[in-house]
């Protein structure tokens, strides 16, 4: 690696790695629901109001790659995402200190605001985020790249939510010391990200908005974007069962002392995506769909095995290679085939075909809570056995394209 590519490796990891800490520090599945009970006493709401806005964050990528791609330089938006998910925790970490027990509303009215905010603001650096990492990735390293930020992110992420477990009892210095570390996560993520080089894009001029979906439909209808989109789709049916697995464990009889075990497990499983990273460098990133398409489908079957403590054990073994390991692979195989212009649309596109994914636990709770697991585990692994079917149709890249951009 020369020395650019080693800044755009080290420093892509490291704002990898904060963003996986600051999440794992105010996390839209476990530490915010609870900061809205706090508040309010519920946490139906925040649950509706999170997918909501997980919805509306891949809705917005589409408008906003056609500025993306009009730009010379795509850093800009993602250091505009950073700075507003980080000014928006300041404001909440102040909000909660000075209000959460005196006007709780306030605090919860500034909450809704401030996610609306993330939503916005993740549409618009989703979209520039692999169009930065392909023209500063070779794609020869692009796999070991992501398999490192897999790795560190969760491992970090990990130890973040050990350590800060005392917090959820205190309320509210708690919440406001981790929307507090959060905004310093932020930081120093922001400073990995300026460490990527980026040289800028040929001037062109925006495409007027009609033109653009115009432009974006017709993507959707070339074969090979057709068929990976249909198969993300399809591999997006992994979360339907994704928050039942431990649930399911638990009821069978696993005893709640052994969920750290699980965790832990999970957590270096993701060391996996290290080799398959590897592999995907040497032999192209279509492998690495195929082998994530494979282990994504043995989750659900080892749940539906069963087998006591060592089958959980499996599960969550094949859960934390591939919770990230999906999204590392089909991000990579996007960039080998997408023209550099396109990058940006091709990648809310793709944000677009994963949306539903924030609907499917709360379809999977229904079907579970009337027909049992069994029967979400079995329609998951329909789901991902045709997603690997046209994963496997899919024409592998050519090693030979260089990088994006």
């Amino acid at each position: 690696m020369n020395g650019a590519i080693k800044r755009a490796f080290y420093g892509g990891i490291l704002h990898g790695v904060m963003l996986q800490a600051a999440t794992a520090l105010t996390s839209p599945s476990t530490v915010l629901p609870a900061f809205i009970a706090h508040l309010t006493g519920s946490t139906v709401a925040v649950g509706g109001v999170l997918s909501a806005l997980a919805l509306g964050a891949a809705l917005a990528g589409l408008p906003a790659s056609s500025w993306v791609e009009a730009a010379r330089r795509k850093k800009v938006f993602l250091y505009l995402a950073i700075w507003t998910r980080a000014g928006a925790f300041a404001v909440l970490a102040y909000l909660t200190a000075r209000f959460a027990e005196s006007d709780p509303e306030r605090v919860y009215t500034a909450l809704v605001v401030f996610l609306g905010l993330f939503a916005l603001a993740g549409g618009l650096g989703g979209v520039a985020y692999l169009p930065v990492i392909g023209k500063a990735i070779p794609a020869g390293l692009r796999g070991r790249f992501f398999g490192w930020r897999s790795l560190l992110g969760a491992v970090f992420a990990a130890s973040v939510g050990l350590l800060s477990r005392p917090l959820w009892t205190r309320f509210p210095d708690g919440y406001v010391l981790a929307f507090t570390l959060a905004v310093v996560a932020l930081t120093i993520g922001f400073v990995g990200f300026w460490m990527i080089p980026e040289r800028p894009d040929p001037p062109r001029s925006r495409t007027p908005m009609a033109a653009h979906l115009n432009g974006a439909l017709a993507l959707v209808r070339a074969p090979q974007m057709r068929g990976f989109l249909l198969a993300y789709l399809l591999t997006g049916l992994y979360y339907l069962a994704l928050p039942f697995y431990v649930v399911a464990a638990r009821e069978n009889g696993l005893p709640a002392s052994y969920i750290g075990l699980l965790v832990a497990a999970q957590a270096l499983a993701e060391g996996l995506n290290l080799w398959i990273g590897r592999r995907m460098d040497e032999r192209g990133s279509h492998v690495g769909l195929v082998y994530v398409g494979w282990l994504a489908l043995a989750v659900p079957l080892s749940a539906l095995a069963g087998a006591g403590l060592v089958g959980a054990v499996l599960t969550f073994v094949l859960v934390g290679v591939t919770l990230n390991g999906i999204e590392n692979a089909y991000g990579a195989y996007l960039l080998s085939f997408t023209r550099p212009e396109q990058a940006a649309t091709s990648t809310a596109l793709m944000a677009i075909t994963g949306a539903p994914r924030a609907l499917w636990p709360l379809l999977g709770g229904w079907l579970a809570s009337r027909f049992g697991y069994e029967l979400i585990f079995a329609l998951t692994a329909l789901g991902l056995a045709l997603a690997l079917f046209f994963v496997r149709r899919l024409p592998p890249e050519r090693l030979d394209l260089g990088e994006v951009g």
